[in-house]
C-alpha cells in the first residue's frame, strides 16, 4: 500500500555473512536502476535477516549487517544510474520484519532479503 515493492534474495546479491555485492548480482542492480531512472520517486532501500545471531568483527549483530547490505547496494543502484541521490535512502531491519517464521532453513532464507520500495507520489 506504501509503493511497488522489489523483493531481491540476499543469496542473489551477497555471499553469506557479507556485506560485499556479488559480481553477478551487479546485473540485477543495473536493470533496477535504468528503470528507476525514468521514476521520480522517493525509494527506499532495506536490509533483512534472518534470527540467526551474527557476531563479527566487521558485524557485532544482524543491525550492522542488514543495514550496510541495504547501503552499499543503494550505493551501487545510485553510481551505476543517472539517479537523484536526494531521492534515495536506506534503512536496516535485521531480523525484525520477517516475511516467513524463522523455524527452518527454508523460511529463515526467506527473510535474508533485501527490498526496494518505490513509494507511492500521493500516499492514502
Amino acid at each position: 500500500e506504501d509503493g511497488l515493492m522489489i523483493r531481491i534474495k540476499d543469496s542473489a546479491l551477497f555471499a553469506s555473512g557479507s556485506a560485499q555485492l556479488l559480481p553477478d548480482s551487479k546485473r540485477f542492480a543495473d536493470e533496477i536502476a535504468k528503470m528507476l531512472a525514468t521514476l521520480p520517486q522517493r525509494v527506499v532501500v532495506s536490509g533483512h535477516t534472518d534470527n540467526v545471531p551474527i557476531n563479527t568483527r566487521e558485524f557485532p549483530s544482524n543491525w550492522e549487517l542488514s543495514s550496510t547490505r541495504a547501503i552499499n547496494f543503494m550505493k551501487f543502484l545510485l553510481a551505476e544510474g543517472n539517479l537523484k541521490a536526494e531521492r534515495f535512502s536506506a534503512i536496516g531491519y535485521g531480523e525484525y520484519r520477517p516475511i516467513a517464521p524463522n523455524d527452518g532453513s527454508e523460511s529463515r532464507q526467506k527473510n535474508r532479503r533485501v527490498e526496494i520500495l518505490i513509494m507511492r507520489n500521493n500516499p492514502m
